[in-house]
């Protein structure tokens, strides 16, 4: 099983990750580095993630948002046209 990715907020006060695979109510925690206070972030029980090469992937937008990669299957592709000068 793979483990999971930590990553570090953009102030170096917390570190983000999210729980392991195959737990029964799979969320993102954050982990205070001066207290070692653990918060649950977000909850990802209703959210369907794509596997990818190395597991589960998670990372952190420039707000230190949690971000995450969602299976939505091969029934939606889309096509975009692009013009270029």
């Amino acid at each position: 099983m793979p483990a999971s990715i930590a990553n570090w907020s953009r102030n170096g006060k917390y570190i983000y990750f999210d729980s392991p695979f195959g737990e029964p109510k799979p969320a993102i925690y954050r982990l205070q580095v001066s207290n070692r206070q653990l918060e649950k972030v977000l909850s990802l029980e209703s959210f369907h993630r794509a596997w990818g090469g190395w597991g589960w992937w998670m990372g952190l937008a420039p707000d230190d948002s949690p971000l995450a990669l969602r299976d939505t299957g091969t029934q939606e592709i889309y096509a975009l046209d692009v013009e270029l000068p």
